[in-house]
């Protein structure tokens, strides 16, 4: 600890300190006897206590807590004096004072000490409470804006992906150069997408989605993203396992961790510098690599972020991974970061280690489980492929205020052999539905749309026929839409964007789907029997 200690009689000065030892040994004084040396040690004023005289040479105890006022309101302040009052004592406490001792009681020093200090934990702690619930606050009413903003971008994202969907099925890979150009504007759709998410699981929390990952796989994927948020001066390389196993893991979640360990590194090299990123496959055993004592014996894969920024020393790497902390300036960050990584790297079972010094740069290694998954797990993950997938003729309804969604929709439906009928908003649907209830085969409706919400034409269309089939297309989450209770519970739900296969598979799973039976058709067949 470090103590200003102001009294211009030495021997009063050891008696102060000899009093104090008795409690705290390890203690720094600065000592000041004269103005001069008083107005040096105010820069900069980093004690934890300061002791002051009442009667000085050239000042008084209550100037001196003035000043000390004028530059901290917090800084505790306590007189040490023999030549006081009762009247001093009151004033000095109305101006601010922490605690007052008489010089002829020096044993009630220590106990004032540990009351001031307890006094100021105490306020940092609510301080900290305070801060936490603002962001806290601030990060709930983040969520609505996100989730509002998610929507609206999903439903551009939806027409995006369709048309480059539709675009590369119009053109043949390696005879047309328009196919290349499609596909880059669907990956960079993909892209978009995944930057929803994070927002969406940042400001919110989503739920995982884990399936089976090559890490080596995701960081390669990334790599030119990750080299934009970087910016020039920033070197990235990528030194790959080609042994790597899999992990089972949600792969936003491990895009986040990427997204923001390279953020950080990046803030640690303002002038520049090196980034680097490693894979390796690494087996524990019994008694083997020590430096990692929390990890169980296995197969284990290693993701590690190197970069050559300042480091950090013992206190901030202690303080590293606790929500709302950051040693960066005021408006310039939120102190989320790397505890948003810490606590995905543990919900995937893992473990993530810190090694850095000041000077020399950080590295982060973090641990997952490795896993080999069977045939049939890596089958449930096999994406849809258009020529796999069965054709129909059925009779469809899409209710969907958006034309360009109107138009993939119905186009990519219309190659596979349905019939498509479209409706402009909830009441056009209601309409057409009237009329051509007996032929449809599956209803695909927006929730927001113009003159009735979803769920209201969820409901109507059930009314008119029980056995309706709907599937639900909507730019908001599906927990989202439960919340708010906007989508019926036997409804099919489809986040956009969506993969044109993907909505085409679905339908047609949705049409072979027995009808399940309404509680309706129990009461009825209750009565007949």
């Amino acid at each position: 600890m470090r103590f200003l200690l102001i009294d211009d009689n030495p021997q009063d000065r050891e008696l102060i300190k000899r009093a104090i030892k008795k409690v705290f040994s390890d203690v720094t004084y600065v000592e000041v006897i004269h103005q001069q040396a008083f107005e040096e040690a105010l820069q900069p004023l980093d004690y934890q206590i300061i002791f002051t005289d009442y009667q000085l040479k050239w000042s008084t105890g209550l100037e001196i807590l003035k000043t000390v006022r004028q530059h901290s309101s917090s800084l505790p302040v306590i007189m040490v004096t023999d030549t006081g009052s009762e009247e001093i004592a009151a004033e000095a406490m109305k101006q601010g004072l922490n605690d007052y001792v008489l010089k002829a009681h020096l044993y009630r020093l220590p106990l004032a000490i540990n009351e001031c200090l307890e006094r100021v934990r105490l306020e940092k702690e609510r301080e900290e409470l305070h801060m936490q619930i603002q962001q806290a606050q601030k990060m709930e009413s983040l969520g609505l804006l996100v989730s509002g903003i998610a929507h609206d971008f999903n439903n551009l994202l939806a027409a995006i992906t369709g048309f480059s969907d539709l675009g590369m099925r119009g053109t043949k890979p390696g005879i047309s150069p328009f196919y290349d150009y499609f596909q880059h504007i669907h990956h960079r759709s993909e892209q978009g997408t995944r930057m929803i998410k994070q927002l969406l699981s940042f400001a919110r929390g989503t739920p995982m989605e884990p399936q089976y990952l090559n890490v080596n796989a995701q960081i390669t994927n990334h790599l030119d993203f990750l080299q934009t948020l970087l910016g020039t001066s920033v070197q990235l390389d990528f030194e790959a396992d080609p042994d790597l196993r899999s992990i089972y893991a949600d792969a936003t979640q491990l895009e986040q961790i990427l997204v923001n360990l390279c953020l950080n590194a990046r803030d640690a090299m303002s002038m520049g510098g090196n980034l680097k990123l490693l894979t390796r496959q690494i087996e524990i055993t019994q008694g083997s690599l020590p430096i990692h004592p929390y990890l169980p014996s296995g197969s284990y894969v290693l993701l590690q972020v190197s970069d050559t920024g300042i480091g950090m020393d013992e206190r901030v790497q202690a303080r590293l991974f606790e929500p709302f902390f950051t040693t960066k300036e005021v408006g310039q960050g939120t102190g989320l970061g790397l505890s948003v990584v810490y606590g995905i790297v543990k919900q995937h079972q893992g473990v993530i280690r810190v090694h850095s010094q000041p000077g020399l740069g950080s590295t982060f290694s973090l641990y997952f489980p490795a896993v080999e998954p069977t045939t049939e797990e890596l089958k449930e993950h096999v994406p849809f492929v258009g020529s796999k997938i069965e054709r129909g003729g059925e009779t469809l309804l899409l209710v969907e205020d958006d034309p360009d969604i109107q138009i993939v929709v119905r186009e990519s439906l219309e190659d596979y052999g349905y019939t498509v009928m479209l409706a402009g908003n909830g009441e056009e649907g209601v309409a057409i539905f009237d009329e051509h209830a007996s032929s449809i085969s599956l209803v695909i409706a927006d929730i927001m749309m113009p003159k009735m919400k979803g769920r209201q034409f969820q409901e109507y269309v059930r009314r008119k026929r029980a056995d309706t089939k709907v599937l639900i297309i909507s730019g908001y989450q599906e927990m989202d839409l439960k919340r708010r209770e906007l989508l019926d519970t036997r409804s099919a739900f489809l986040q956009k964007p969506f993969d044109l296969d993907v909505l085409v598979a679905k339908v047609r799973e949705l049409i072979d789907l027995e009808p399940v039976p309404s509680k309706v058709d129990h009461e009825q067949e209750g009565m007949e029997k």
